[in-house]
């Protein structure tokens, strides 16, 4: 009877030992959970009510900054909508194709909303939402170019802005034309208008729209290159951030907000994949 006791004294004394680890294993999990919270950028924003997002200021339809300082765009319209929803002002800071990634890695910048193609490659350096909208690419020439097709741009000069993704079909689809690589999207537009380049290389919304404001400008014939989705960029391992923003891309997609916007500012409907 003795024996017994000792026993269920042992095993009583163990398992108060295993319960005491396992509460402090908890605690301890719980304050690491909560310090991830509050790093999060969600956090951030919320306590200091400004959102700031990096966009586009020189490619219509997408993003540009007007005369009187305002921004527009269909960018614009998702910026405004995810301040909307988390009840911060937004902050616009300009940003190039090739300044996207160094702003988020430096936090100079909450989010990235500016045509920013959800490639694998720059997935390994930042995060990205659920898409909002899907694209592609093509290439104008001027009408009198003489320029018919995709092989006809061997040994043509090709202007792209640096760290789009019409630089990197350059170096692989379309090897024998001459990249010509410029900070900005206005200087590649401007290099093509003065006969500085035989063509330009953009995404199949932006092409377009130089198209229907310039008529000394075509869209190249041919087949849409590198169909791809834009997303929202963000830091990576921001887990907590990255989980609202694709909620609030999905509740976007589905609440017609993004129908509307698609049908404004791209003039064309939303992709029913994203609904």
């Amino acid at each position: 009877m003795i024996g017994r006791k000792k026993i269920w004294a042992a095993v009583a004394a163990v398992l108060a030992l295993t319960t005491a680890g396992c509460t402090s294993s908890s605690g301890s999990e719980k304050g690491a959970a909560a310090g991830s919270a509050s790093d999060s950028h969600l956090n951030k924003v919320l306590k200091s009510h400004t959102l700031r997002v990096g966009v586009q200021t020189e490619a219509a339809p997408w993003g540009v900054r007007k005369s009187d300082g305002s921004y527009e765009g269909f960018d614009i319209d998702l910026a405004n909508a995810l301040g909307k929803a988390l009840g911060a002002k937004v902050e616009f800071v300009p940003a190039t194709n090739e300044s996207r990634i160094p702003m988020l890695q430096a936090d100079k910048a909450d989010v990235i909303i500016a045509s920013f193609t959800a490639t694998n490659e720059r997935a390994q350096q930042v995060a990205f939402s659920v898409p909002y909208a899907s694209g592609g690419t093509l290439i104008a020439v001027a009408k009198n170019s003489g320029i018919q097709s995709y092989a006809d741009l061997a040994g043509k000069s090709v202007s792209a802005s640096r760290g789009s993704i019409g630089e990197q079909i350059l170096k692989t689809q379309l090897p024998k034309a001459n990249p010509a690589l410029f900070n900005t999207f206005a200087d590649s537009v401007q290099a093509l208008k003065s006969g500085k380049v035989d063509a330009l290389i953009e995404n199949n919304v932006i092409v377009p729209d130089l198209v229907r404001t310039d008529p000394s400008i075509k869209i190249l014939q041919g087949p849409v290159l590198n169909p791809s989705l834009m997303a929202i960029g963000i830091q990576q391992s921001d887990q907590i951030w990255l989980n609202y923003l694709n909620n609030f891309v999905r509740n976007y997609n589905v609440s017609g907000a993004n129908e509307a916007a698609t049908q404004k500012w791209l003039h064309q409907p939303m992709p029913d994949f994203l609904k």
